[in-house]
């Protein structure tokens, strides 16, 4: 993507706008951006999983649970086969052309996220989530949590997480470093998005 940008800076500087950022896909699932800036470069991984939860605080009662989350509080819980987006920042390493080892990215994601989830009812598999309602936005909040310490070990950032429950829906959670100490101490207190 470094090589398409300088391409075609020049060209779109001559019809009077500019190139804010270029992505290239290698496939559906694994693309690379480049940032105008010249410096930030992020990398994306995908991959899928598939769970079930219940969306419940175990503290309310099934009235509330139902008023508060509709269909998806019936007890049996339902499913769904998520989509994950992992992006990764650095900066481009001269000698292998790449901001992250991409087999130890693969390897981390799967030890760390599709191991612990993929085929679980989460409220009950996931031992954090029997206290925490496993909505979207906080399954996306632990993931960041779980990935940003092996990530910052290959000498990358953890810079989005991004889930899709279904189609229709997705949360994306940006992990800036002036985050990172707020969102660990939100996991470790369990005190996400409570309703």
């Amino acid at each position: 993507s470094l090589y398409i940008n300088s391409l075609l800076a020049s060209p779109i500087q001559k019809l009077g706008v500019e190139l804010d950022k270029v992505r290239l896909f290698e496939s559906h699932e694994l693309w690379a951006d480049y940032a105008k800036n010249g410096t930030e470069t992020y990398f994306t991984v995908s991959t899928y999983f598939s769970a079930a939860h219940r969306l419940a605080d175990p503290n309310l009662s099934q009235e509330k649970n139902t008023e508060i989350y509709g269909k998806c509080a019936r007890p049996n819980g339902h499913g769904h086969n998520y989509y994950l987006e992992v992006t990764v920042k650095g900066e481009i390493d001269p000698t292998t052309g790449m901001i992250v080892d991409l087999g130890a990215l693969n390897q981390i994601i799967k030890d760390y996220v599709v191991e612990r989830f993929d085929h679980t009812f989460i409220n009950e598999d996931v031992p954090y989530f029997a206290e925490v309602v496993p909505t979207s936005e906080n399954i996306a909040l632990y993931i960041s949590n779980l990935l940003r310490s092996p990530i910052q070990e290959l000498g990358s950032e953890l810079y989005k997480v991004k889930l899709f429950e279904s189609p229709n829906n997705s949360c994306e959670i940006y992990c800036t470093e002036s985050d990172s100490n707020s969102v660990s101490a939100a996991v470790n207190q369990q005190v996400l998005a409570g309703v």
